[in-house]
């Protein structure tokens, strides 16, 4: 007897506790699901608003397009002061019907073409989120979002259990009932009860791996306690933009073209993609819809290059991988990349994922390769560092290289280094948004560093096949997609050519600089005075944006310009940011313009701030002197417009009229045209003979002979 009650004490226990556990924890799921609800609610009420002002304004005769029906007759509608497809929606059935000329046939004819034309605008509207423009629609939206994120991260935790233990506690809870209550117990058999005391076992084992499960239960309870207030929530908005437009587009499954998303690849491969798996309990955050396909894709293909324009988040891709195969039992990864780039990655890591990271640069590097090979996690190095530290080769599961166009010459120190280290790995991804800068090769070199095989279908004979041949064959190896084809949401981006006039001091200045053939002086002679035109126009811009609470950056290559702005702006200007900082320095000068006041301007060398930063805060950019290279400024300008950016951002490209600047600019449209054909989507466009140019040095060569013969003041026969 005595047996028999200890028996049923235990039990009892479990099953009460069990059933505690179970109870709350579909409570919090009831109040994420409350949550995420609301979150769909608010965007279908948007979406709905949206679409209801576009057909507002959409004439009748758009239904016509719509319908293969003969009787659309929208005479006697017109006639009655019905013209648009809005108004036509609005109007009851009945009182169509009394208008001259329409039966029953002709009004559902009418019906169905206009509710086909009310579906395709519900579909096609991509709210877009603006801090300087709220309703009380975008108020309840953000906010909603905003409490989404707040439990995100728990709620996961949770939903995860719910699918898998919670629903295996509730089995068990089931079979051990007749431990609920002494009497039960009492008038259940010996059966029943070995039963009972077996679940309730079960029970015990579910209740013992339940710590996490308690923790989440109480952030959700807790988070959710308490509504987001708007004005919080759309500062928390203006600061992860990216963040509220994931989780939007995970809650709603808003997404943009599905071949857009895919990047254009064969069916086969995408078929391949979709197959694969992606292991996201290691990861922290919510990858968009595109980028969860890319990191597929990288997993699937093994070998891949990854080349979405610039500001699609192909670092968070890249770790969606490192953090698959982590929690597929490999230990070890690699990450190569410029020196400016290592704390960004560094942070992202930390931000992003539950992965350790070890930087393997300056002077701790021996240390932190003898902390990587001992524990395991992602090495951080530089191309610099790899061509002198001692990687075993072996080691690494997967292989990062960011900024991969950094390996385009197959002779370059440190390509060779690079290339041993991925030829020896099973899985490497380049990444890289401007795969082509100058020639056309660079591309096939990229290539060859992750499939070899392929370069040799890739040549410029090849190309000139066409872009479907193309495409077949550099399929299984490179993805790209655009910002315009996945990023529904991104604010536009607006570009403005500054012209001004030289001024006399300028002028004799660039007119010096051109009869010596000085490349460099003639670029810097629009700043050769502090009352230069040029000067004068980048400070009223940026007192233009402070008053509109906009922060700005300014690019230049030169250090003089900087510093001359840096003068004119006085305090409220932050940097230099330069090549010569530590990657520690660049990181701190970011944070401070992120934190900093909406009145600040972030200066930045445009060889070094525009690479692997992230400044969102910012709206405004302005470019002190047109880039030899699209890419360049393509490059300065994605610091700024990129995911996560809620505002439009504008850039001003300040030119002096008369000048060198004006031939560079021609430069660039023949250059940009170069890079649309053949490395800006997945299929590469056909070949041609502008492919290829004779470098910089050329370049600057051919310019100034230009500028020379125009000024009548090159050197004498």
């Amino acid at each position: 007897m005595g047996s028999m009650a200890q028996d049923f004490a235990s039990a009892h226990d479990a099953v009460r506790r069990g059933r505690v556990l179970l109870r709350t924890a579909r409570e919090a799921l009831a109040r994420l699901t409350g949550i995420n609800d609301r979150v769909r609610a608010a965007h279908a009420d948007l979406v709905a608003a949206a679409a209801q002002a576009q057909l507002a304004a959409l004439d009748l005769g758009a239904m016509r397009e719509v319908t293969s029906a003969t009787n659309l007759h929208l005479a006697p509608l017109r006639a009655s002061g019905i013209t648009t497809v809005g108004q036509l929606l609005a109007t009851p059935d009945a009182s169509l019907l009394a208008l001259p000329g329409l039966g029953k046939a002709r009004v559902r004819a009418l019906r169905t073409a206009a509710e086909t034309l009310q579906q395709a605008a519900l579909v096609a509207q991509v709210p877009r989120l603006d801090p300087d423009r709220r309703t009380t629609q975008t108020d309840r939206l953000v906010a909603g979002l905003a409490d989404a994120l707040v439990v995100r991260d728990a709620g996961r935790r949770l939903t995860a259990w719910e699918a898998d233990g919670g629903q295996r506690l509730a089995a068990h809870l089931e079979h051990a009932k007749p431990a609920a209550n002494r009497l039960r117990w009492t008038f259940t058999g010996p059966t029943g009860r070995d039963r009972a005391s077996h679940a309730a076992r079960s029970i015990e084992e579910l209740l013992g791996l339940a710590p996490p499960v308690r923790q989440a239960i109480a952030s959700v309870m807790q988070d959710a306690a308490t509504p987001t207030t708007p004005k919080v929530a759309w500062q928390r908005f203006i600061d992860r933009g990216g963040d509220f437009y994931a989780e939007l587009e995970r809650l709603t499954g808003r997404v943009g073209p599905a071949d857009a998303m895919r990047g254009g690849l064969a069916a086969e491969i995408v078929e391949r993609v979709e197959r694969q798996e992606l292991d996201e309990s290691l990861l922290v955050g919510t990858l968009r819809t595109y980028q969860h396909f890319g990191a597929r894709f990288a997993l699937s293909q093994q070998r891949v290059m990854l080349g979405d324009e610039m500001g699609l988040g192909k670092t968070f891709q890249a770790i969606a991988v490192l953090a698959h195969l982590a929690a597929r039992g490999q230990t070890h990864f690699l990450v190569i990349c410029p020196a400016s780039v290592v704390i960004g990655w560094q942070r992202e890591i930390g931000q992003r994922s539950k992965l350790r990271s070890h930087r393997l640069h300056g002077d701790q590097r021996e240390r932190g390769l003898d902390d990587w090979l001992r524990q395991g996690g992602v090495a951080i190095t530089t191309f610099e560092t790899l061509r002198v530290l001692e990687v075993p080769v072996d080691v690494p599961a997967a292989v990062v290289v960011d900024e991969a166009h950094y390996l385009k010459n197959p002779d370059a120190k440190r390509t060779q280094a690079a290339a041993t280290v991925l030829a020896a790995c099973p899985r490497a991804l380049l990444l890289t948004g401007t795969p082509l800068e100058n020639r056309v090769e660079e591309f096939t070199n990229l290539v060859g560093l992750v499939r070899d095989d392929l370069v040799g279908t890739l040549d410029l004979a090849a190309m000139r096949l066409g872009p479907d041949a193309f495409r077949r064959e550099v399929a299984p190896v490179y993805l790209r997609r655009n910002q315009a084809d996945v990023l529904m949401e991104l604010p536009e981006r607006i570009e403005t050519d500054e012209w001004v006039e030289l001024g006399r001091t300028e002028l004799a200045a660039y007119r010096a600089a051109v009869l010596e053939g000085n490349w460099m002086a003639m670029r810097q002679a629009a700043f050769a005075s502090p009352a230069s035109e040029k000067l004068d126009r980048l400070v009223d811009l940026c007192a233009e944006a402070a008053a509109n609470q906009r922060k700005v950056v300014v690019f230049s290559c030169f250090l003089g310009t900087l510093d001359m702005v840096r003068q004119a702006l006085g305090p409220r200007s932050l940097g230099p940011l330069t090549g010569s900082l530590s990657p520690d320095r660049r990181q701190q000068l970011v944070d401070e313009f992120t934190a900093g006041p909406a009145d600040r301007v972030l200066l930045a060398q445009v060889q070094a701030g525009g690479v692997g930063l992230n400044v969102q805060t910012a709206s405004v950019v302005l470019l002190c002197e047109p880039q030899l290279k699209p890419s360049t400024e393509d490059q300065a300008i994605a610091r700024v417009h990129r995911m996560g950016q809620v505002r439009p951002v504008d850039v001003h490209r300040l030119c002096a009229q008369d000048s060198i600047d004006e031939r560079i600019l021609e430069l660039l449209e023949t250059k940009q045209k170069v890079f649309d054909d053949f490395a800006a989507r997945s299929e590469v466009a056909e070949a041609s003979g502008s492919a290829t140019d004779p470098g910089l040095a050329g370049v600057a060569k051919q310019l100034i002979a230009v500028e020379q013969a125009r000024l009548g003041t090159g050197p004498a026969d």
